[in-house]
């Protein structure tokens, strides 16, 4: 016969109810000596709660969804092993699905996983549902993530963009450079792209530098586009042409660095590179790149541990909370030293 919660309450030697709050994370009144006397025997028993069960008594799953703009960028990883080792301690499974930068695939995800009767969400959002994912939070907590929409009411997690991009100008305008060249992928409503131009143009007004429209780049990370982009700027007249190039974020910096490798141009002899989000080949990389780098996985531990707390108190805070990170500038050898030292 299989394990009951009335076996494992007998051999503990307390209520079934105590063995039921345990399982649930409620330790409060709790000793250390009865929760590690309740683990031991779960343990030895072997017992195996029934998950359909405690879903039905409970009306959770114990599931979360997380939707992530594009699972190729290393920034949404890092992300979602955050948010997975956060569940995972808690109790909690997930389930992921990527967009693909999709607005039409995001939706078919969000309507999959409310099917689902997940608990909460986490979305990195494209920005093409936010009525949608607006909707759904009234029944199933969300959690935005590296997105603002105050308009939304939602609980958000992020970063300062606006401070990362003027941490990257000033770093280049502190070696002498005056032409910085923008690659962003094409600003869409999507915040933290709005944000990083912002930052760049402000920046530039802070230095005294004037803002070239053409040196703000809206493209794709694909390469041959980029490499395209980066050609066009290089034909530029000697006085014209940038001598370094932001990449607001690391697919993007990555393809610059390559289109630059391709077109025989040396970073950072002949053009300073630096990138928005670090990521683990940025220092192994010839050379080894300057970042401004998120706290990609701690962030991905608080919207977790956002998104949970709103599920156990089973109702919407009275102010949704707002979390943001500070960036960091993350010096390597990508910018070179001091321009015309």
């Amino acid at each position: 016969m299989p394990i009951t919660i009335r076996d494992v309450a007998q051999q503990a030697g307390v209520s079934k109810s105590t063995i039921s709050r345990y399982l649930n994370g409620r330790y409060e009144c709790m000793s250390l000596e009865t929760r590690q006397r309740i683990a031991r025997v779960i343990a030895e028993l072997d017992y195996r709660p029934n998950a359909v069960a405690r879903s039905l008594k409970q009306k959770r799953t114990h599931t979360v969804g997380a939707i992530v703009a594009n699972i190729l960028n290393p920034f949404s990883t890092s992300i979602i092993r955050g948010v997975e080792d956060y569940c995972k301690k808690h109790g909690f499974n997930l389930i992921l699905c990527n967009a693909d930068d999709d607005p039409v695939k995001e939706r078919e995800y969000i309507e999959m996983l409310t099917a689902k009767q997940i608990d909460g969400l986490i979305i990195n959002t494209t920005g093409g549902n936010n009525p949608l994912v607006k909707e759904v939070n009234a029944s199933v907590p969300v959690v935005l993530i590296d997105r603002k929409a105050p308009e939304m009411g939602l609980d958000t997690v992020t970063v300062d963009s606006d401070l990362g991009a003027r941490l990257a100008i000033g770093h280049l305008v502190g070696l002498g450079h005056r032409r910085i060249a923008m690659f962003t992928l094409p600003c869409d409503q999507v915040s933290p792209r709005l944000e990083r131009v912002r930052g760049y143009q402000a920046a530039l007004a802070e230095y005294n530098i004037p803002f070239r429209p053409e040196l703000l780049v809206e493209t794709d990370t694909q390469l041959e586009t980029v490499t395209a982009k980066v050609r066009e700027l290089l034909a530029r007249a000697p006085g014209e042409r940038p001598t370094a190039i932001f990449g607001a974020n690391n697919l993007m910096t990555m393809a610059i660095v390559k289109a630059l490798k391709r077109l025989g141009v040396a970073i950072p002899r002949d053009m300073a590179v630096i990138g928005f989000d670090d990521w683990e080949w940025a220092e192994l990389i010839d050379p080894p790149i300057t970042v401004v780098a998120q706290p990609v996985y701690d962030m991905g531990i608080k919207a977790a541990a956002v998104l949970i707390k709103r599920i156990k108190a089973g109702k919407p805070p009275k102010k949704p909370a707002t979390v943001v990170f500070a960036p960091q500038l993350v010096v390597r050898a990508s910018c070179g030293e001091l321009l015309n030292a």
